[in-house]
């Protein structure tokens, strides 16, 4: 029976339960991707405005909203390292339920509302992982690149590089690609414009990487293949 006193419970789970197990999904991701000699390794919480950066770990504005994280370093045609990254997710879930269980199971922690939740979570975060399915936003599941990883398709790995940088010549913005095709921002000499139709553009062709080069230094922004 549902009662009033269970409504704070509920957010309880997704304010709190939800992202613990987002955290161990991505952290599945990321130990089998560091061991398998990957670098460049990070953790992002949710999504908007940052609110905590350190180097392996990010948190953003809506820490209880998605997860995912990024790596470099892993070539796209290593099958079997990739398989192996992109399953560390499931895998996290799947072996984070059983230890639940065996200690709930030998009494060695109490059984709540919840370790319900938490439970629940990780077999949601396994069965949507699982599903071979393309986001709203042009990303893929684990499950999709999984899927064309055993049948030996690479095509949903493989990332893309841009490059954003001023010409002096034309007095204008200049995106290139890393087939030397070029897509000049004519009469668009105002960074701010420039960059933010390079991040689109970027964003739209993930998994991809884009360099900014502005006055004589460049960074980096990645738009990484797994938001989940």
């Amino acid at each position: 029976m549902i009662e009033f006193w269970d409504i704070p419970k509920l957010f309880v789970a997704f304010f709190i339960i939800l992202p613990v197990v987002s955290l161990v999904h991505e952290i599945g991701h990321l130990l089998i991707a560091k061991i398998l000699g990957a670098k460049q390794v990070k953790i992002i919480i949710g999504s908007g405005k940052i609110i905590f950066n350190a180097r392996f770990f990010e948190i953003r504005k809506y820490y209880f909203y998605y997860g995912y994280c990024y790596f470099e370093n892993i070539e796209d045609k290593s099958r079997w390292r990739n398989l192996l990254i992109y399953s560390g997710g499931i895998i996290a879930n799947i072996l984070s339920s059983f230890v639940l269980i065996y200690l709930v199971s030998n009494q060695i922690i109490v059984e709540t509302i919840f370790t319900y939740q938490f439970l629940y979570f990780s077999l949601y975060y396994v069965f949507f992982a699982l599903l071979p399915m393309s986001y709203p936003d042009g990303n893929y599941s684990d499950g999709k690149i999984i899927y064309y990883l055993l049948k030996r398709n690479h095509q949903l790995l493989q990332q893309k590089q841009f490059q954003l940088y001023y010409n002096q010549e034309e007095k204008t913005w200049v995106l290139s690609s890393e087939n030397k095709d070029k897509a000049e921002f004519k009469h668009i000499d105002d960074y701010d414009e420039a960059y933010q139709k390079a991040v689109n553009h970027a964003r739209a062709s993930r998994p991809s990487k884009l360099e900014v080069i502005k006055e004589n230094t460049s960074h980096f922004e990645i738009f990484p293949r797994n938001p989940i």
